[in-house]
Formats: C-alpha cells, sequence, structure tokens
C-alpha cells in the first residue's frame, strides 16, 4: 500500500505542476477553467472578453486542432489564404523591400475618399497625420476632375511611406494619428497594450522585445514579414498594415509555434492592435489547442456613451471570435497551403542581415 499511496502523492504533485497546463503559457492574462478545457476537448470553440482598460478592448478565443505548429507557420505564410473569410475584402504581402506595385490590389471605398477631401486636423473621417492631409488635399486639388485615381494612388503612395519607415526605424518613425483633437502616437498606444499582455513579456520576453523594438531589437530566430488587408469591421472598409512574426517552440513548456500580429497602420477605429496565435500542445490523446488572444486601443470607447460603445463591441467581438476560429480551424486542417514563392527573410534590418530563419 505504501508504494500505491507514494504514486497516487506523485500524480497528484504532477497535476498541480505548472508544467501540466498546456495554457500556462497564457497565465496570467488568460485563465483556462476545467470546464472549459472539457468544452474544447468536445470539440466547442472557447470564446471570451479579457479585461481592458481605458480605450482597449481584448478578445480570446481557442480551439482544439489536429495540427502540428508546422502547419500553422506554413499557413501564415500563405496569409492571403489563411485570411480568406466574408470579412477580408482585398489582402496582399509585401515585397521585401515594399514597392508600391504590391498595393495595386488596394483600393478605398468611395466613402473615404470623399472623406480625404474634407479632411482638416482635428476633424478627419480617415486616421491621417496633419502633414498626409496637407499632401492629400492638395494632390486632389491638383488632380482636377481625375481626383479620384489620384487620391488612391496617393493613399497607396502614404501607405508605402508608413510601412517603410516602421520597417527602418519601428514604432518611433509613425507620424501620429490626428484625426481628432488629441495626438494620437504609436509607440505609446503599443506601450499600453504591451503593459496588459504580461503572459507574453514574462514568457517570451525576448519575442516580446522584438515585437516592442523592432527593428533595433529583432531577434534571430524569428520570421517576418508585412502584410495589407481591407476589411469589414462594423460596416466599414478599414485598410491596415500588419506586422507579422513567427517563432517557434524549442521548449516543451512554451507553445509549438507563435504568430504575432502587430499592426502598423489602419484608417479607421483602431490606434493599435496586437494579435497572438499560438499552438498549444497538450491534449491528451494527441491533439493540440489553437489559441488567440487580441488586444487592441479603439478611438471610438471614449465619451459620454463609451460604456455602451463598449459593451457592443465587446458582445460584436466574442460573437465573431467563434466562428472566425472555426473557420481557421477548417482551414488548417485541411490539408497543407498552396506553395508560396520565395521571398528573403526580413527578421532582421537592413534586408538580408541578421539570423533571422530563411
Amino acid at each position: 500500500m505504501p508504494g500505491l499511496l507514494t504514486a497516487l502523492l506523485l500524480l497528484r504533485i504532477l497535476a498541480g505542476a505548472p508544467g501540466s497546463d498546456p495554457f500556462a503559457f497564457f497565465q496570467p492574462s488568460l485563465t483556462i477553467t476545467a470546464e472549459d478545457r472539457r468544452q474544447l476537448d468536445r470539440g466547442v470553440p472557447l470564446a471570451r472578453v479579457l479585461p481592458g482598460a481605458d480605450h482597449q478592448i481584448a478578445v480570446v478565443a481557442a480551439i482544439r486542432v489536429n495540427i502540428d505548429g508546422a502547419r500553422l507557420v506554413a499557413w501564415m505564410r500563405r496569409v492571403e489564404e489563411l485570411k480568406k473569410s466574408a470579412y477580408v475584402l482585398a489582402i496582399g504581402r509585401f515585397s521585401e523591400p515594399p514597392v508600391i506595385g504590391d498595393l495595386a490590389g488596394l483600393a478605398l471605398d468611395d466613402e473615404d475618399l470623399t472623406a480625404l477631401q474634407r479632411c482638416r486636423p482635428g476633424a478627419c473621417d480617415v486616421k491621417l497625420s496633419a502633414v498626409e492631409m496637407t499632401q492629400l488635399r492638395q494632390t486632389l486639388a491638383q488632380a482636377g476632375s481625375n481626383w479620384k485615381p489620384a487620391a488612391q494612388q496617393a493613399f497607396r503612395r502614404l501607405l508605402l511611406k508608413r510601412v517603410t519607415a516602421y520597417l527602418a526605424k519601428g514604432d518611433t518613425a509613425a507620424p501620429p494619428y490626428e484625426d481628432h483633437d488629441d495626438p494620437v502616437f504609436t509607440a505609446a498606444v503599443f506601450a499600453r497594450i504591451f503593459g496588459r499582455s504580461r503572459f507574453l513579456t514574462e514568457r517570451l520576453p525576448g519575442f516580446a522585445a522584438h515585437l516592442r523594438g523592432y527593428p533595433q531589437a529583432a531577434e534571430p530566430g524569428i520570421e517576418s514579414f508585412v502584410y495589407w488587408s481591407k476589411e469589414s469591421v462594423a460596416g466599414k472598409a478599414v485598410a491596415s498594415a500588419t506586422h507579422v512574426s513567427i517563432l517557434r517552440g524549442s521548449d516543451a513548456s512554451l507553445p509549438d509555434a507563435v504568430v504575432a500580429g502587430k499592426q502598423i497602420y489602419a484608417t479607421h477605429y483602431i490606434n493599435g492592435s496586437l494579435g497572438v496565435t499560438a499552438l498549444i500542445r497538450g491534449g491528451s490523446d494527441g491533439h493540440s489547442y489553437l489559441v488567440y488572444v487580441n488586444r487592441s486601443e479603439i478611438d471610438m470607447l471614449g465619451g459620454v456613451f463609451g460604456g455602451l460603445e463598449r459593451w457592443f463591441a465587446e458582445r460584436r467581438l466574442k460573437g465573431e471570435a467563434a466562428k472566425i476560429i472555426q473557420g481557421l480551424r477548417r482551414r488548417l486542417e485541411s490539408g497543407d497551403p498552396p506553395p508560396l514563392e520565395r521571398r528573403v527573410s526580413m527578421s532582421a534590418p537592413p534586408y538580408g542581415r541578421g539570423g533571422g530563419r530563411r
């Protein structure tokens, strides 16, 4: 009997050990309960809103999957295929280095083109800096009756300039958003977002430093690229650029793969956004869990009706997150993605230097 008691005691100790919980990586930002785990193991997706402060809103979605980290990374490299959905209106990857031709498929809606004509600092329906507003108005005035095509190309050049500046100098190179009275600086926004993303800063400090301080803090072994997209958000088309960073886990206590999407720019609503997708090992029958955590700073959550707007936004995000992660599982489990043409890694600046994955 002593041997049996000792074995039972050892099992209890191991069950309570930090490494026994496959979701420990996300603590303290996220706690998965025993009931959550049972739900996931039945194949039911989990979607939850996380605590947010001020203008921040956060959501988590998780689902059981039968893939490994290599499959997730392969599909992430084909982000144009991976993100196909009713919400994504257009998408494309930037070349390395980026060129204006990469944005040929991006076109603003007429609503945004009209807004560009009226843009003034502190009163603009598109997120721009005061300098960008002035430059765009001058371009449209000079174009005369051909102002719409001129506006499209001028916006593409503006977005290309922002992406190029980010790749060279990071968040500090981004001009502020001055569409409202108070300027919004990207570096300050992400300082607040990372301050609420302790699971990332505590579990993967090198990866977090890479994301916060890119390109100066670019880490060897992290693969990255930038893509643009035009997506439907709350009934409005939002054009954005996103920096994707990919890390494969070599430690059994860490996810098999972690992918972070950091917003470089967005035309509406979002001052800054960080999405982290992780493939977690640890299913009892050999399966894994796909977990997505997004924390964003939204400009419409302030003011008298900020609380009501937050309630509606969180409710909508929770519902959409469950649908999106189910679609993501179907795509990931469908097999390998279409092949991607060979590109140069952007793991460290300037292009082609550094110890990044090739």
